[in-house]
């Protein structure tokens, strides 16, 4: 078993780490970092801080098999306690750009309980270069252009979400000690 640094100082930077993505998800599309010293295998490490953060023992974690590796299993059950799932209903996910996730294929929750979605966190190869996306909804007081390096799969789901608001998946997109998000509440227009 290869155990790797968790936060420095577990308290405080646990809880400066989940301001930074509460930050990112109230306000989609805003570009947050989330330094650790080093990611888990191959994660880098704002994924790590966002693992370390919002996952513990009673929320199951789905692991996309080309993220999958003892490492980064060993660290998340030592850290964190949290239950890995084989289902794609957990309310977390872990997977890479490169696998082409569909973020439709996980829980979208339903109109009684929308809280029972899967929150995506999806390591992509940049937050910047790639297709234009402009963001409009709650968080935004007026349109947002971003352009995260992101899979066809994630862009059609983006184009045609499939669900009925308040049902829908959270996305988290990481790179390098960067990430940003976009909530189900979020509009996108692909330009």
């Amino acid at each position: 078993m290869t155990l790797l640094a968790s936060f420095n100082h577990s308290v405080a930077d646990a809880q400066r780490a989940f301001r930074r993505i509460l930050k990112a998800m109230s306000e989609p599309g805003v570009m947050v970092s989330l330094p650790l010293a080093q990611g888990w295998g191959a994660l880098s490490p704002a994924a790590t801080a966002v693992l370390l953060t919002l996952v513990d023992q009673e929320s199951p974690l789905w692991i996309d098999p080309q993220v999958d590796n003892p490492i980064l299993r060993s660290n998340l059950r030592f850290h964190t306690g949290a239950p890995l799932s084989e289902s794609r209903d957990a309310p977390f996910a872990l997977s890479h750009a490169a696998s082409s996730p569909r973020p439709a294929a996980f829980a979208a929750g339903d109109n009684l309980a929308p809280e029972k979605s899967t929150t995506l966190i999806i390591e992509v190869p940049s937050l910047n270069g790639g297709l234009t996306l402009r963001l409009s909804g709650p968080g935004l007081r007026e349109t947002r252009a971003i352009a995260p390096q992101l899979p066809e799969s994630v862009l059609d789901y983006l184009r045609n979400r499939p669900h009925p608001f308040p049902q829908g998946v959270d996305l988290i997109f990481t790179c390098g000690e960067a990430m940003m998000a976009l909530p189900r509440t979020t509009r996108v227009e692909v330009c």
